[in-house]
């Protein structure tokens, strides 16, 4: 659009977007004329509030004309031309990178009515809104990894990647590209100097959204008029921001899509995932995703819900108390008792490695860290010459990555081997011996927490820098390579030293099984809150219900 057409109706702003057809319309006046077009002759009391919105109280009906290629929804005659009024939202919690051209325009975020979309089973994500973490690449524009550098030696990306290409052939319309972390990697909000972390929508506003994808999940827990976000997931990206910000999180199975497009730096864990405020809209874009894949597991007879004592109870009681009234719900819907379990005893009476590795915490301390981090480092090697070699300097890069990658030239080729073959016997124990995944009669589930349920003030110092240890239960998917759904299961309170009053503070509910069940699990979920009494929605704002 040469010239931007704008509208004012009350406080509500709209962009017209030009409508290509060619009518024959007489106005009597200069003013804007609001059509709402139906393809049924009748008057929806919907249309009354919409109309009272635009401050109009006359209105008139015209007779239709068969060779119009008119969808339903609202239409704008103004300066000789039909257009459609796209309203203009504003990013006021800081998600969506709307500071480079490339990505958007001064804060708005600028979408289409819903009136214009109906689903269909051939579009059946017709006008679902959807935003974009900015490391997965839309086609003609910059994928920035929130890094100045990344953004001025690469050009805008030549194609759509896979996992959102399937989104919009199924009718989404992307509203615009995510915040994340620096270089998909640690970055606390006083750590952000390059571009402003998002602001945590829930309890006092001032929380850390922790992970890499903490724009996507700060934007679906604070819009309405968003849908559905996408994150990525390496060791905890996707995951930790939905317990943090109060939204659901899928971490999908390794190796069930096709993940062209998603930029990361370990692809043996690396996925994309995505975030919505309905545990049951979850399907919608699995099904877009997988399509038939000859991964998904069908469904079984028998469960067993496997309750780890390695990572719960908590410290916080209120939380696990929240924690344990869901796993009630699962034990309910599925008529199962949960089975204590305690991963760390199991792996010492098995001894999957031999008599000299007892210890799991010990076997698996660098495990997941250490070719993580050799391999990132590896990846980014063009990144750092290319920058170089172009503009005689290097690339400007956050202390958080720079620590990681003086950790990465210490550690050796036969280092980093050894410790992936220690996360390939433990992948195969946790399969063979814990989960059983080859059983087609019973389904095991594992059940735990993100992380203790605790304020965490995005003013803080800057936590010391270290390495997620293996045995942590943010490694149990991505070593496992098998699908993760974070669910928020209920609320507890904090008092705020901002606010000086009492806050809400989401808790959420990891669950995880066998490759292939992620359709399975996701339901399994809905279940067990629905047992419990548990909302299966979540709000935008402050609190979750």
């Amino acid at each position: 659009m040469d010239e931007e057409v704008k509208l004012r109706v009350g406080d509500i702003d709209y962009v017209l977007i030009e409508h290509d057809t060619s009518i024959p319309v007489n106005m009597d006046t200069l003013a804007p004329h609001l059509f709402l077009v139906y393809t049924e002759v009748h008057f929806e009391p919907s249309a009354e509030v919409e109309l009272a919105s635009w401050n109009v109280s006359n209105w008139s009906f015209a007779t239709p004309m068969d060779s119009l290629e008119f969808v339903p929804g609202p239409y704008v005659f103004a300066k000789g031309k039909f257009w459609q009024p796209w309203r203009v939202y504003h990013d006021i919690q800081g998600t969506f990178i709307l500071d480079v051209p490339e990505a958007g325009l001064d804060g708005r975020v600028i979408v289409p009515s819903r009136c214009y979309f109906t689903p269909s089973p051939s579009r059946p994500l017709d006008g679902v809104r959807i935003g974009v973490k900015d490391n997965i690449e839309i086609e003609g524009h910059k994928t920035t990894l929130n890094n100045r550098s990344w953004r001025q030696l690469y050009p805008p990306a030549a194609r759509h990647a896979d996992c959102v290409q399937r989104l919009i052939d199924a009718g989404a319309i992307i509203v615009g590209k995510l915040k994340l972390q620096a270089m998909i990697m640690r970055e606390e909000p006083v750590e952000a100097v390059e571009f402003t972390s998002p602001f945590n929508p829930r309890g006092d506003g001032y929380q850390v959204l922790s992970g890499s994808s903490n724009g996507s999940a700060a934007a679906i827990g604070s819009y309405d008029w968003l849908d559905f976000t996408l994150g990525s997931d390496t060791n905890g990206s996707v995951r930790k921001p939905a317990h943090y910000n109060g939204c659901f999180s899928v971490r999908p199975s390794m190796d069930i899509m096709n993940t062209d497009g998603v930029l990361g730096q370990f692809p043996l864990f690396d996925m994309p995932g995505f975030y919505t405020r309905d545990v049951s809209k979850i399907p919608d874009v699995m099904s877009v995703w997988y399509g038939d894949s000859p991964m998904l597991r069908k469904p079984f007879q028998n469960y067993q819900i496997l309750y780890p004592r390695d990572y719960l109870p908590t410290v916080n009681a209120s939380q696990t108390a929240i924690f344990d009234a869901f796993v009630t719900g699962l034990e309910t819907a599925l008529q199962v008792k949960r089975t204590e379990i305690s991963l760390a005893q199991c792996w010492k009476d098995d001894l999957p490695d031999g008599s000299g590795h007892p210890d799991i915490d010990k076997y698996l301390l660098t495990a997941g860290a250490h070719p993580f981090f050799r391999d990132a480092y590896e990846a980014l090697e063009p990144f750092r010459q290319d920058y170089q070699a172009k503009y005689g300097k290097p690339p400007f890069i956050h202390r958080g990555l720079l620590w990681q990658w003086e950790v990465a030239k210490t550690i050796t080729q036969e280092d980093r081997d050894e410790c992936w073959r220690r996360v390939q016997v433990y992948r195969q124990w946790l399969l063979d011996n814990i989960f059983k995944a080859e059983s087609e009669d019973t389904l095991s589930i594992m059940v735990f927490p993100i992380e203790e349920a605790k304020p965490n003030y995005r003013d803080a110092p800057e936590p010391p820098f270290g390495l997620l240890p293996g045995f942590s239960s943010l490694h149990v998917s991505p070593m496992m390579r098998s699908p993760e759904i974070t669910a928020i299961v209920g609320e507890m309170t904090f008092e705020s030293i901002v606010t000086k009053r009492t806050e809400p503070y989401p808790v959420a509910a990891s669950v995880t099984g066998p490759p292939g069940t992620d359709f399975i699990i996701a339901d399994l979920v809905e279940k067990g809150m629905k047992a419990a009494g548990i909302a299966t929605k979540v709000k935008t704002g402050a609190s979750v219900y």
